[in-house]
């Protein structure tokens, strides 16, 4: 398949244009400081040169001390990742190891099964050395894995796959090949078993103008079990792959959305955050998703109706306009016993990415109903810089809620950065 790209001085025109008539017309969203979360700095700038981009990002308890610790890797710093120290108030970074400048995926799992979560990142993964609460800035081992892909991977994650008590790996890389998705078995941790599921993803859209083949779709945890055969399924922006389960060697098989999905024109590609989880409680799986890497993003839940039949609903957009909304997290944010779900838009400039003069929000779908029926608000808690990229949740303060930490992919504003989201919603 041959990509063409469309051309950025279109996307700035078709932008331009369609951001004056969207800023015309009048949408409700509320608009609450303070009552949310409290930003916090963790570093401001990055190291490194203050351009292109970021990856590597990950939220673990590294050095084993009780309080959670985030990696990044400024991809202009020559690929250096580091990893950034809870200290109760303030972050200390330390140089964590060398990789390269295209790898945007990341994720934390104790691949050696020694106590200490480690670093996965395409293609390769830094073993975690121990004594970090002591020592840290012990040097990480670093590790190529077989069946690692050359290019991005945009989207990695976390599920046990086969369903054999392992935690395994799951990536995808646009560019590779026709668009390869794959898992990887680490039961073994310096002998992976790499499978797989499509190298001909982009192929899903060939025969749609302007498609720019898929560019993510799976992250932060779109696996999950949608056939109610207890075996992780995988969605994308175009359909979801069925787990052979029991029949380890069978193929995955693709059901296409029974709706339309995707942003079109998009300088990428088809992409999306999802999240997969029992949204209404009934006992099944449902999904999340928000559009991103690109403009006029919006929200959506698809409601599994059983039989693998879906119906989708769209959440409440932020007033006018909108940006990508390339991040994405589902928790009991405000500890009322359902679940809300918290989004993001992109601080970058580039074209495509959001409507001219956009100033990036951070907002919370809040759950209005019930456990069992979902109604959702949009709550609008932050405005401007800093912007949001593959946010990153848990309780990083240790008071029992679950807090966010966000970086950005590309700055409009001085520097780049990493920010801390501090919960407040159960103490108002």
């Amino acid at each position: 398949m041959k990509f063409t790209p469309i051309s950025f001085q279109v996307l700035n025109i078709f932008f331009t244009i369609t951001s004056s008539i969207f800023l015309l017309v009048s949408s409700f969203a509320q608009t609450e400081t303070n009552k949310y979360f409290i930003h916090h700095t963790i570093a401001n700038p990055l190291p490194g040169p203050q351009e292109w981009g970021t990856g590597g990002f990950s939220l673990s308890d590294f050095d084993n001390d009780g309080d959670l610790d985030i990696t990044i890797s400024p991809r202009a710093d020559s690929g250096r990742v580091y990893w950034y120290e809870n200290k109760t108030g303030h972050w200390q970074n330390h140089l964590l190891g060398t990789g390269d400048q295209m790898q945007l995926g990341a994720v934390s799992l104790d691949i050696d099964r020694d106590g200490n979560p480690d670093l996965v990142m395409g293609r390769f993964w830094f073993r975690n050395p121990g004594n970090l609460k002591d020592k840290p800035d012990s040097k990480w081992e670093k590790y190529f894995y077989t069946g690692g892909l050359d290019f991005e991977n945009h989207d990695i994650v976390t599920a046990d796959i086969n369903m054999d008590g392992s935690i395994d790996v799951l990536s995808y890389s646009q560019l590779a090949s026709n668009g390869v998705l794959r898992w990887y078995d680490v039961k073994e941790a310096m002998q992976w078993v790499s499978h797989t599921i499509s190298d001909r993803v982009n192929e899903l859209v060939k025969d749609i103008p302007g498609s720019n083949g898929i560019h993510g779709g799976f992250a932060p945890k779109g696996v999950g079990d949608l056939s109610g055969d207890q075996f992780p399924d995988v969605v994308t922006p175009t359909g979801w792959y069925r787990n052979p389960g029991k029949n380890k060697d069978g193929a995955w098989e693709f059901h296409k959305w029974p709706f339309h999905t995707g942003i079109i024109p998009n300088p990428y590609g088809l992409s999306f955050r999802s999240w997969i989880t029992d949204l209404d409680a009934d006992g099944d799986n449902d999904i999340i998703y928000t559009d991103c890497d690109v403009a006029y993003s919006k929200g959506y839940w698809i409601e599994n109706k059983g039989n693998t039949s879906f119906v989708r609903a769209e959440l409440p957009s932020p007033p006018d306009s909108t940006g990508s909304f390339h991040s994405l997290a589902v928790a009991d944010f405000d500890r009322d016993g359902d679940l809300d779900i918290v989004s993001g838009e992109q601080e970058d400039p580039d074209p495509g990415m959001k409507p001219v003069g956009l100033k990036e929000r951070g907002f919370i779908w809040i759950n209005a109903g019930t456990p069992h029926k979902p109604m959702f608000r949009v709550v609008v808690f932050q405005t401007d810089n800093p912007g949001w990229h593959e946010a990153q949740t848990g309780d990083v303060d240790g008071d029992g809620d679950i807090d966010i930490v966000s970086k950005i992919w590309n700055k409009d504003g001085v520097n780049y950065h990493v920010d801390y989201w501090e919960n407040i919603m159960s103490k108002k």
